[in-house]
């Protein structure tokens, strides 16, 4: 048995100069990925829901087929990987449809291209809020991917965080289970998530900005360091995470939160 040095390996087959598609590519920490992987001459296609290279609304079947098919038109023969950060939405049921059908269709949808690369790779983005309780039943609807059914039976929610934390919880759980299916294994595509923490963005800062959000924003993100993340840490990490590098993890939920997850988790979960 041969212990080679493997990331050399890829280095050495020509693996540079990668095809990623990145969803909420314009702002916050899908921008901030976008740099890491150009910066490291990485070839990126944004999508966005306006004034990118495929503009597209995540929140509906028909505009998510049209980011598919428009994306497809960009790459060519072959996408290397995905990185899904698009999760808008407010307190209407469409921070369910882009947190977790703006994923997993987007994910799906590419599926064909990725089959096509040297090193595929994708990153679904869920969030520390995943640890909070979530709505089991919704959580199911999402997974079963009952769209109409959630639709028919769920409205706009007053509390916008039990959309978003159940989206998040569920793109975890379709993440887990598919990341050691076959289907995706036969072809070496590995799929993890990646849950920041808080994180300095021009969102999170303008909240901030009010004494009552900024002390619930806190108080809901303990960290074993008084420091506050850049979006720049997130980018740089998310890019190892699709890189060719990347070659051992699989199903694995990466919280980038300066210790939150251990902190309120504990020891009993590793």
């Amino acid at each position: 048995m041969c212990f080679c040095d493997h990331a050399a390996d890829i280095n050495n087959g020509g693996l540079v100069n990668r095809l990623a598609v990145v969803t909420g590519a314009l702002s916050g920490l899908g921008k901030a990925t976008c740099a890491a992987l150009e910066a490291d001459g990485d070839r990126v296609i944004r999508v966005d829901i306006a004034d990118s290279d495929v503009n597209a609304n995540l929140a509906t079947a028909d505009g998510r087929q049209y980011a598919v098919d428009q994306i497809a038109k960009h790459a060519g023969d072959h996408i290397d990987c995905i990185i899904t950060w698009a999760g808008g939405g407010g307190g209407t049921l469409d921070l369910l449809r882009v947190n977790y059908f703006g994923t997993v269709d987007i994910v799906e949808g590419l599926r064909p291209l990725l089959t096509r690369s040297a090193a595929p790779r994708v990153l679904v983005t869920t969030s520390r809020m995943s640890l909070e309780p979530a709505d089991s039943h919704l959580v199911d609807l999402l997974l079963s991917h009952s769209e109409a059914e959630i639709l028919a039976g769920y409205g706009d929610e007053t509390v916008p965080m039990s959309y978003y934390i159940t989206a998040k919880t569920a793109v975890a759980r379709w993440m887990r289970r598919n990341a050691v299916a076959p289907r995706w294994n036969a072809h070496s595509i590995r799929i993890n998530a990646l849950a920041p923490g808080l994180i300095e963005t021009e969102r999170t800062s303008k909240g901030m900005l009010d004494p009552t959000t900024a002390a619930w924003m806190i108080a809901a993100h303990p960290q074993a360091e008084d420091v506050r993340s850049r979006a720049e840490e997130i980018g740089e990490l998310a890019r190892f995470l699709v890189s060719p590098q990347n070659s051992l993890l699989i199903g694995q939920c990466i919280f980038a939160d300066r210790g939150t997850e251990a902190i309120l988790r504990g020891d009993g979960i590793w």
